[in-house]
């Protein structure tokens, strides 16, 4: 017992075990190590050739992707302290391993008990200190690379870098496209239902051109039209996004075939037919063009010779950008840019980060067009006679409504006046059109209703004071608010007011509808126990994308509400300004608002918490505008500011 070697876990070759026994006789009666210790050397190598009919546990498969997990060089250390021993000892030695490596496993945990109740104290330490290394198990490398993805896929971005860092192995694996596309899917442009983050789409235009989409004080999360709050994630949506080309030539001379890697040929990294697992792993990442899925894992079988041109841009890198821009937003980290040009305060924006476009109206009757990146002020739109109240535009118009009691249609690329709108009596405050429907307000409380096609216009009227902002939902819905401290819902159908809403205590300054799910946890917070909430959290489960918005409105009571459209119910409201709130702006993962007190907050959607409150204007904020990385605002100072996130 005393020649059993300490903590040594192999198994010998079966044909080295048979033969063991009269090599040790040779070996002794001849006096040479020569004959012995390549014997030895085999028993602890175990040949990988034909043994598919014996079962292997983890540490001793012949295919084993890794075999150099710190056993190996413990094999050799072994080797040489038996070189050192006498032929006698060695003799020994080899034959009680022989005995250990011929039993059943049912003999071998009788074995082992009995030398750890022979073993001291000491030895016993050494055992439970080689142990450590002997049972721990590389289970990725060891699954297939589809389960590996699925454990890696239930990580978070932290918890992945730090896969990376355990092997080379584990980061090829952990940085791998089908990993970072889910963790992608799961918190752009939405929050993750695990963590709670979310990261901005920071959506671009494409190179063929794409839906015209501008970011402003009228942009709402749902859209007029459909509704729907949904978008896609591609890598391919970005301008400086490597757009991909998937040529795969196949070839008519004869080209190796790809074979499975549990093959004993292609085991052997000197085969002709091999491919090396980081090889395997790579040409399964083929990512997704823009037009065609590809799938993550095609058959390699099917394919000759692949010829990847182009290379997409690696979801790790667009997580990691997004993830960069989203700290920003939550640390407060921003430079703000100054725009100058009007001669008195601006009351209106609205900007498209897709051209880069941003167009102020001000009380001193001119429009501007800026290119935001550069600050450039590119022309001035002159034409209406008093100042300009608010305005809207979209890919071919601009639609601008002023204190002349005018509405006006201008080519904004080449400054012309297309078109002048006049049927109010008054000056008109407030505009929204949505394709050829165009709705106005009035500050005598006159709602007018344009059809652009048929040039055909009704009237509206119910509010008492002048109307501060019109919302078209759905074509057959219009949102109103007023001076009159109510916010009305009219069914364009029928020409007639179907809700109102009171509850603010002054002018309401500004409305918009939004999904519930977006403003769910305030919803939930204000009225958990109440029926308003059970009412809107059993709708939005059992009709996704079709329950009744909630209105988001923003009035001079100093307050922020949202009201529920089904029971006119106010279900939150948030407190944060010291005078009134004049404008608010939000997206799927934050919200702004401009006030008279100088300042813009951003509000948290999930609790309803103020996170920064940005200063600088020296006047009250009118307007503000959110995309995914900026924030516009402009007011009483007669300054536009950006504020920007992304650096």
């Amino acid at each position: 017992m005393s020649y059993l070697p300490q903590g040594t876990k192999f198994v010998p070759d079966i044909n080295s075990i048979m033969n063991l026994e009269q090599l040790s006789k040779e070996a002794s009666s001849k006096d040479s190590t020569k004959t012995l210790l390549p014997s030895f050397r085999n028993m602890l190598l175990p040949s990988t050739g034909n043994v598919s009919t014996k079962k292997f546990c983890y540490q001793h498969r012949p295919n084993q992707k890794n075999q150099s997990t710190g056993i190996e060089p413990k094999k050799k250390e072994l080797q040489k302290q038996l070189e050192n021993l006498s032929k006698q000892d060695q003799s020994n030695i080899t034959h009680i391993w022989s005995l250990f490596s011929a039993a059943p496993a049912k003999n071998r945990r009788i074995i082992l008990q009995g030398l750890l109740n022979e073993c001291c104290s000491s030895q016993l330490s050494f055992l439970s200190n080689s142990l450590d290394d002997l049972i721990r198990i590389d289970f990725l490398n060891s699954l297939p690379n589809e389960l590996s993805f699925h454990v890696l896929s239930f990580l978070d971005a932290k918890s992945l870098c730090r896969v990376a860092q355990v092997s080379k192995t584990w980061k090829f694996m952990a940085d791998d496209d089908v990993v970072w596309h889910k963790m992608c899917e799961q918190h752009i442009d939405k929050k993750c239902t695990k963590c709670g983050w979310g990261l901005p789409l920071l959506d671009r235009k494409r190179k063929g051109g794409r839906k015209f989409s501008p970011h402003s004080s009228l942009n709402g999360v749902i859209s007029p039209s459909t509704g729907n709050s949904s978008c896609a994630i591609d890598p391919c949506t970005e301008d400086r996004f490597s757009q991909l080309h998937h040529n795969i030539s196949l070839s008519s001379s004869p080209s190796p075939s790809y074979s499975s890697s549990s093959s004993p040929d292609s085991s052997s990294p000197n085969s002709p037919g091999h491919v090396s697992y980081h090889e395997e792993r790579e040409t399964k990442r083929l990512c997704i063009s823009e037009k065609k899925s590809v799938p993550l894992f095609p058959s390699l079988a099917n394919q000759n010779n692949i010829v990847l041109t182009k290379r997409t841009r690696p979801w790790k890198d667009v997580y990691s950008e997004r993830l960069v821009v989203e700290r920003n937003w939550r640390k407060g980290r921003f430079k703000c840019h100054t725009l100058r040009g009007h001669t008195d305060y601006i009351a209106c924006l609205q900007f498209d980060d897709d051209s880069n476009t941003l167009i102020t109206g001000s009380h001193d009757a001119t429009v501007r067009v800026w290119n935001i990146e550069t600050g450039e002020m590119i022309r001035i739109l002159k034409g209406h006679r008093r100042g300009v109240r608010a305005l809207q535009f979209d890919e071919a118009k601009l639609i601008t409504c002023s204190l002349d009691r005018t509405l006006r249609i201008w080519n904004y690329h080449t400054g012309q006046s297309i078109r002048i709108l006049e049927g109010h009596t008054d000056a008109v405050n407030c505009l929204q059109f949505d394709q050829h429907i165009l709705a106005s307000g009035s500050v005598n409380a006159i709602i007018k209703v344009w059809n652009t096609q048929t040039a055909q216009c009704f009237t509206l009227t119910g509010h008492r004071d002048t109307i501060n902002r019109v919302v078209i939902y759905e074509k057959n819905i219009l949102f109103s608010s007023s001076d009159d401290k109510t916010i009305r819902i009219w069914n364009l159908k029928t020409r007639s007011c179907i809700s109102k809403l009171e509850g603010h205590v002054d002018q309401i300054q500004f409305i918009q509808p939004a999904s519930p799910s977006l403003f769910a946890g305030i919803i939930k917070k204000a009225n958990e126990s109440t029926e308003d909430w059970i009412d809107y959290d059993r709708e939005v489960d059992h009709h996704p994308g079709h329950a009744l918005p909630v209105l988001v409105s923003a009035s001079l009571d100093n307050t922020i509400k949202i009201w529920s459209t089904k029971t006119n119910r106010c279900l939150g409201t948030l407190f944060g300004h010291a005078e009134g709130v004049w404008t608010l702006a939000f997206d799927k993962l934050r919200m702004v608002s401009g006030s008279e007190d100088k300042t813009v907050k951003v509000w948290d959607l999930d609790t309803g918490k103020c996170l920064h409150t940005l200063k600088g204007h020296i006047g009250a904020v009118y307007c503000v505008a959110l995309s995914d990385t900026k924030i516009i605002t402009a007011g009483e100072d007669m300054e536009v500011r950006i504020w920007d996130f992304r650096n």
